[in-house]
């Protein structure tokens, strides 16, 4: 009893203490004072939210671009300057588009519609042997490769792998093409676990965006991840950035290294809880250079995430350089901790525009990719990958196009390309102005230059009918 009255006169020596505290400010400071507080404290906390979304630098960068527009006549400018911008591209588009055609014609062309197409095609670039990045296979359209897959393109065109029941032979030849390329790429081998799975997509982004939005349902299925990051190399492709806005995951672009490699050692800094997947690129699109998979996959096996290998480029050609001798580092299911691999069979596969292959180490990451609906009033509706119908004629000339070069065909060809890149690196170097960036691996060749506007020159071999690709900062 004596303890409580006790604290009793204590609180009351405490009341009276902080009643003569208070006395000395206004009411109305007493009651502004928390909410100010509160106020406050918001706002830090975006401020940290913004950071901790962003990162430092860019957070930083990002205010300080806005102060500069609030000085008089800067905004004005910038507006102005993107409107002159915007007025170009779209009175360039419109002169080319005054002519083209904006409804149904009234009475049919018939037959008659293939010679406007050929018309129109006339305006096309001349591309053989003169555009990089665009069209993989050689010769004319008229003899060689190209027939062969226009005519197994052709020959499937009305087919449709949504319905596997009605043609089961495109059904068969995906599960074909699937599987070798995943022979290529290591299932094959112990290391690989023996399960390599995958299916058909319709390029090398949808490959991309299918592996990113399995490895995130994956992550959540077995550590329980509700705000997924991936960490990604500057020179990784720009499909990662499209797949982070629409599975909603917060990306990290981490510098390269000297090499123009995936820096192993500043990816490791920015894992966390979060962190659901790492990627690395055999070869890079930016340099052709392959960053180290061995040491991405033991950080992926470390900490228990996962490691997709964009083999786009080199999945048609790095399996063949190898076996030509080349030294070609491991890139593939038989390193441990690659989850998945994206490969085009459109780029080197030689196979037509729209084919490319999404690999998983095991059944269990895959099946994150499908989506079923069971309650749709139509029935149960399951579909692999982001497409419902897909074209069944692009599979079979992607079967056709594998089928018809094997091994023997593809060895030739990867031979003639990775000479022909060493050619073009050699007589890079022999230009004193110009200088390559970093070691290539592959087949592509990367040149910049201190002396000369590069950019210009890239200007003035486009008007002489040479289509490269001009980076905008392919040195770092």
């Amino acid at each position: 009893m004596e303890s409580l009255n006790q604290l009793s006169s204590s609180l009351n020596r405490l009341r009276a203490s902080v009643n003569v505290s208070l006395s000395n400010y206004e009411p109305l400071a007493l009651v502004a004072a928390p909410i100010l507080t509160l106020l406050l404290a918001r706002l830090l906390q975006s401020f940290f939210d913004v950071i901790s979304e962003n990162g430092l630098k860019a957070t930083i960068l990002g205010f300080f671009m806005s102060c500069v527009k609030l000085v008089p006549g800067v905004k004005r400018y910038i507006d102005a300057e993107k409107q002159k911008v915007v007025d170009k591209m779209q009175t360039s588009g419109k002169s080319k588009r005054d002519d083209w055609i904006s409804e149904l014609p009234r009475t049919r062309l018939g037959a008659g519609v293939i010679e406007k197409m050929k018309d129109e095609k006339q305006k096309d670039v001349v591309w053989q042997g003169r555009c990089s990045g665009t069209v993989y296979i050689g010769g004319t359209e008229q003899e060689g490769h190209f027939p062969l897959i226009n005519e197994a393109c052709s020959m499937f065109a009305h087919t449709n792998p949504l319905h596997l029941d009605v043609f089961p032979s495109v059904v068969r030849f995906e599960a074909e093409v699937v599987a070798m390329t995943a022979a290529l790429l290591g299932s094959k081998e112990k290391a690989s676990g023996g399960q390599i799975c995958g299916n058909m997509t319709s390029g090398g982004t949808e490959s991309i965006l299918l592996a990113v939005k399995s490895s995130r349902d994956y992550m959540r299925a077995k550590k329980g991840i509700t705000k997924p990051e991936m960490i990604i190399p500057v020179s990784a492709h720009s499909a990662y950035d499209k797949a982070a806005q629409y599975f909603k995951i917060k990306l990290w672009r981490v510098p390269v290294n000297k090499q123009f490699q995936a820096d192993a050692r500043a990816i490791r800094r920015h894992i966390n809880k979060n962190t659901i997947m790492i990627v690395g690129s055999a070869p890079g699109f930016p340099h052709g250079i392959i960053d180290p998979i061995e040491e991405l996959g033991d950080l992926a096996s470390s900490f228990g995430i996962c490691l997709h290998v964009d083999l786009c480029l080199g999945g048609f050609v790095l399996p063949f350089a190898r076996k030509l001798g080349y030294p070609v580092p491991p890139c593939d299911f038989s390193v441990q901790g690659v989850t998945s691999i994206s490969v085009d069979v459109h780029k080197y596969g030689l196979a037509p525009k729209g084919t490319s292959i999404v690999l998983y180490r095991n059944h269990d990451i895959r099946k994150h990719q499908f989506v079923a609906v069971t309650e749709w009033s139509g029935g149960l509706y399951v579909s692999p990958t982001i497409a419902g119908s897909r074209p069944g004629g692009l599979i079979a000339g992607a079967w056709a196009a594998m089928m018809s070069l094997g091994v023997e065909g593809y060895l030739e060809n990867t031979r003639a390309i990775m000479e022909a890149s060493k050619r073009i690196q050699k007589g890079v170097q022999e230009i004193p102005e110009l200088f390559i960036i970093g070691r290539p691996d592959m087949t592509i060749v990367a040149f910049g230059s201190d002396v000369v506007d590069i950019f210009e020159v890239n200007d003035i071999m486009s008007s002489k009918g040479w289509h490269l690709n001009a980076l905008q900062r392919p040195n770092r």
